[in-house]
């Protein structure tokens, strides 16, 4: 949340978190050792107030549950008889997942609400169910147990499932946010298994959301975090409909188009993004109707082709606003192999971005991702004007792009899929092999990040200001980024596979990419699956139930691989966040 209050030191002090004595032009401090000082600032910054949700007391509980797991894999794979049951599995969920790295200046609206609403639950409330069974499934993945042993995450889902109904019968349950958060959490659960079983995801828990939303409460403590809910809510029907090419559900694109769609998380990026992503799925959805119907004429085709040109700029427009008004230490920082940070990790043209958390990479992902669906929209469109039969006797005319306007969409797109692979090193580090708990403690894995560079690099001073997500200790980034960086860049690297393979304009968006690009994303789509341990798809796949194998390394074969497993990824994660 906004805090304007001085900033009572310099930035760079800030940054080495030592004391300042405010002298201006430059401060003592950092004349005394030479550094470039850099000054006192009034921009607000993000602060996150889970305190103002939860006591410090629990958030120090939870934490220090969560540490037995640390403590355990310092000395290598944690014992079976140590880590059992909900007692580890929850706090080490909330901990690593809802906890680290996170922000309510850029939240969705589930994770960063989930500590405070499970602490005050009862133990055999919906929420307090859900979680533990969430918890149970992501903790098996991390001990690598088969999917066959489901007993301690579905004994709890069965029982949330059973409790969620009780509580949707009483009109006092079904307005309170943790009715809601209890429904995203199974909603959670369903996707992770679908993902997993490599299959499509069922809609029961996604659509009992959006039937909550137009009668979520909006009053005292609860109205905050429903804002929030609510805000995850409408998140996730955007990007499934993202996801299926289709116009979004009646009641997410009234509440979108409501008049009080503005203040629903006040000062939130990620919300103000969900509202222009809403216009994105919507173009995208008439886009993709409009090209299916066979009956249209040339003349009424070149019109509504026009539409989508023209509103395709004016959403274009929008997203190019919302990164100019995003706070300065948001944007990505580039970074060099060799020079800033070890070339055991892996970069796309030896460069790679860096951002405060995976929060705010994830959010300009997104950013860029909308961008590149309305530049496939405008090249297909444009194409298919100039197909056209041209009616020679009336003058007829088509926009034919020139060739400056041409190169200028091939440079964005190339530019906005540049962008795409320089964040994965940031996502995924020097690391190669399955994820597992040693992971957390392990000296070996390594990722680009503020805390390579030293405290007197000007570029941390410029961009590293007072703000508690960019100030992250040096192994609580290590530990947020080893918990979801690579499920946070599973859908990117998706959604590329997918765009330049698609039907509507994909084979446009293909043909602008640097020779040897598209194999490097699929690549790194291969290994993020192999850290992730998605099960191979195809002849690759293994039986249902058991550890997935090894990802092939023959290049035409994981040409395959990739493109089945990408597909595979969207079908099970067609109601998750992202697109």
């Amino acid at each position: 949340m906004p805090n304007y209050g001085r900033s009572g030191r310099c930035l760079t002090c800030k940054r080495r978190r030592v004391k300042c004595d405010e002298a201006r032009p430059a401060c003592s401090p950092c004349r005394r050792l030479g550094l470039d000082c850099g000054g006192y600032t009034k921009d607000y910054a993000f602060r996150d107030e889970s305190h103002r949700f939860a006591s410090a007391a629990t958030l120090k509980t939870l934490k220090e549950q969560g540490a037995l797991v640390h403590r355990s894999a310092a000395a290598g794979e944690p014992s079976r008889s140590l880590l059992t049951g909900a007692d580890v599995a929850v706090p080490f969920f909330l901990v690593h997942y809802a906890g680290m790295g996170r922000s309510l200046a850029v939240a969705r609206g589930f994770y960063e609400t989930l500590i405070p609403m499970y602490t005050s639950q009862p133990h055999d409330s919906p929420l307090s169910l859900a979680v533990s069974a969430v918890a149970a499934r992501v903790f098996s993945l991390w001990r690598h147990e088969d999917a066959a042993q489901v007993e301690p995450h579905l004994a709890p889902y069965t029982q949330a499932v059973a409790s969620l109904r009780s509580a949707l019968e009483r009109p006092e349950d079904r307005r309170r946010p943790a009715t809601t958060l209890a429904v995203l959490a199974l909603h959670l659960y369903e996707s992770i298994s679908a993902v997993y079983d490599a299959r499509q995801a069922t809609p029961v828990h996604h659509h009992g959301a959006l039937s909550l939303l137009p009668i979520a409460a909006l009053d005292s403590l609860d109205g905050l975090i429903s804002t929030y809910v609510k805000g995850f809510v409408l998140h996730t029907e955007i990007s499934s409909a993202l996801r299926q090419k289709r116009s979004m559900h009646p009641n997410v694109y009234s509440y979108v188009n409501s008049p009080h769609t503005s203040s629903l998380v006040p000062g939130n990026f990620s919300s103000t993004l969900d509202s222009i992503g809403a216009s994105v799925a919507e173009l995208q959805a008439d886009y993709v109707r409009g090209l299916s119907r066979r009956h249209a004429s040339g003349p009424l085709l070149e019109q509504q082709c026009r539409a989508w040109i023209t509103e395709a700029g004016q959403i274009d427009e929008l997203l190019r606003a919302w990164a100019r008004d995003v706070p300065d230490h948001w944007r990505p920082l580039r970074l060099t192999s060799g020079q800033d940070f070890s070339p055991s990790i892996t970069a796309y043209r030896s460069a790679c971005d860096i951002y405060p958390s995976c929060q705010i990479a994830t959010l300009w992902n997104l950013w860029r991702f909308h961008r590149l669906l309305l530049l496939k929209i405008t090249v297909g469109a444009t194409q298919r004007i100039s197909t056209l039969p041209r009616d020679e006797s009336a003058g007829d005319e088509r926009l034919v792009p020139t060739t400056m306007e041409s190169a200028i969409q091939a440079g964005s797109i190339q530019e906005l899929v540049d962008s795409i692979c320089h964040s994965v090193p940031f996502y995924l580090g020097n690391r190669t092999k399955q994820s597992s708990l040693s992971d957390f403690t392990d000296p070996e894995i390594l990722f680009p990040s503020y805390h390579l560079l030293t405290p007197g690099d000007a570029r941390i001073a410029a961009r590293h200001q007072d703000c508690d997500d960019a100030a992250l200790s040096g192994d609580e980034q290590h530990r947020h980024i080893v918990a979801y960086g690579a499920w946070h860049i599973v859908s990117p690297l998706s959604n590329l596979l997918t765009l330049v393979s698609d039907d509507h304009g994909g084979r446009l968006v293909a043909s602008c990419l640097r020779l040897g690009q598209q194999e490097w994303i699929r690549e790194q789509f291969l290994r993020v699956s192999t850290l992730v341990r998605l099960p191979a798809a195809g002849p690759f796949g293994g039986e249902k139930g058991r550890s997935p194998p090894l990802l092939p390394v023959d290049p035409k074969s994981a040409d395959s691989a990739a493109e089945s497993l990408a597909k595979q990824v969207r079908k099970g994660a067609i109601f998750m966040s992202g697109p």
